[in-house]
């Protein structure tokens, strides 16, 4: 009997060891990946989101900021930002016509949204994970249905055709940390 005891002892340190196997560093895939992007709020300070052309247009008629003016600069408008704007967190002036798309800095506290993820690698340091993909924030605001894209960084320069790379680590479970620019 003392000896069927430890073959169950045994036997359920085995698996127990094999769960907790299961879930340590090696368990990094797209769809935990997922998960932990989107329930994880990320601090983002003075990075860049897509608008579209109605977004701009809708934001002019919902008071986030002033209908677009010339900058001097060939081709070049802002739309300067108001408190609206502020409050829905847009840090700085609507820019349009200097890339393909208009956009806007962001600051404050999100949870992303994934679109796709396209590749992920070992980061810089031990127990650490580069993941790059598309990736938005939702704006609560009726003239944002579907989360504005976050805007990648290429050569130190923000740029629209560049997907941003986020940084995870694992310290008894992977985590987001930031964007890596």
């Amino acid at each position: 009997m003392e000896m069927h005891n430890s073959i169950k002892k045994g036997a359920l340190l085995a698996g127990i060891g094999i769960f907790l196997l299961a879930c340590g560093p090696n368990d990094f895939n797209y769809g935990k990946v997922r998960g932990i992007i989107e329930s994880t709020p990320l601090h983002l300070d003075a990075e860049y989101v897509m608008l579209t052309p109605q977004q701009v247009d809708c934001g002019v008629d919902s008071d986030l900021w002033d209908s677009p003016s010339e900058t001097g600069q060939r081709g070049r408008q802002i739309a300067r930002l108001k408190q609206a704007g502020r409050d829905l967190k847009f840090a700085d002036d609507v820019l349009i016509g200097d890339m393909t798309r208009p956009y806007v800095q962001i600051r404050g506290d999100f949870n992303l949204a994934v679109t796709e993820v396209t590749s992920d690698k070992d980061g810089p340091e031990q127990m650490t994970r580069l993941v790059s993909g598309k990736f938005g924030i939702a704006v609560p605001h009726k003239c944002f249905p579907d989360p504005l894209p976050l805007m990648g960084v290429k050569k130190g320069d923000f740029t629209q055709d560049v997907s941003p790379v986020l940084f995870f680590r694992y310290n008894n479970g992977w985590t987001l940390e930031r964007i890596v620019h």
